[in-house]
Parts: structure tokens; sequence; C-alpha cells
């Protein structure tokens, strides 16, 4: 008996544990809607580049589901920051993107990191 409410209270503890909320995306993202992402952005000529580093915990590790996250965190970033300037950017292309990814095995956390440039419309 007492060894299945250990098991209850374990699973329980898991179960609370094991539980998140979305972040609010209600907010342009130069609001910080998402404690994981951290982006920088640099004025260039022509636009500007946006800067993405972006890592979230995963037990079993996704690094395609990471890296779809991540190139469309940076594309978002890109036309809220040309919406917030007052100015449309040219399409970004997806393969422009320079994306990459890392996991930390100890604390079970994947990571990313992308770059895009915008470019001002003419």
């Amino acid at each position: 008996m007492i060894m299945k409410m250990k098991t209850l209270g374990l699973s329980a503890a898991l179960a609370v544990a094991a539980c998140t909320h979305p972040a609010d995306v209600s907010h342009p993202l130069t609001e910080v809607a998402d404690k994981n992402a951290h982006f920088t952005v640099k004025d260039a000529p022509d636009g500007f580049s946006v800067e993405v580093r972006y890592s979230r915990y995963q037990f079993v590790p996704e690094a395609d589901a990471l890296l779809v996250a991540c190139r469309s965190l940076v594309t978002a970033r890109a036309y809220d920051e040309a919406k917030a300037r007052g100015r449309e950017i040219e399409p970004i292309n997806e393969q422009t993107i320079r994306v990459s990814t890392g996991r930390n095995i100890i604390k079970a956390r994947t990571a990313c990191r992308a770059f895009a440039e915008a470019h001002f419309k003419r």
C-alpha cells in the first residue's frame, strides 16, 4: 500500500512538472513574449539584421522542430521590426536564413541560433 502511495505521489509530481503554458503571442516580438528567445537587431545600410538565440527544455531532442521554430522567430521578428519602423521589407527567403543548433545533454536543453538580413523595399 505504501509503495502504491509513493508511486501515485511521484506520478502526480511528474505530471505537474511536465505542464507548461504557451507564450503570449498577442504582443509583437519586440516585447518579451517568450523568455526562451533573445533577439538582437542591428542596422545595416539598406535595412537591418536580426539574430535570435532560442533554447528550450526537450526531454527527447527534436532538432527539426527547433530549426522550424528558430526560422519562424527570426522571420517574424524581422517583420515586426519593419512594421515598428514604418517601412516594408523585401520577402525573406528561407534559404538565406543561417541556422545552427546545439544540445546541452546535462540540462536537456536544445538551442538554436538564427540570423537573417532584412532589406527595405525601394
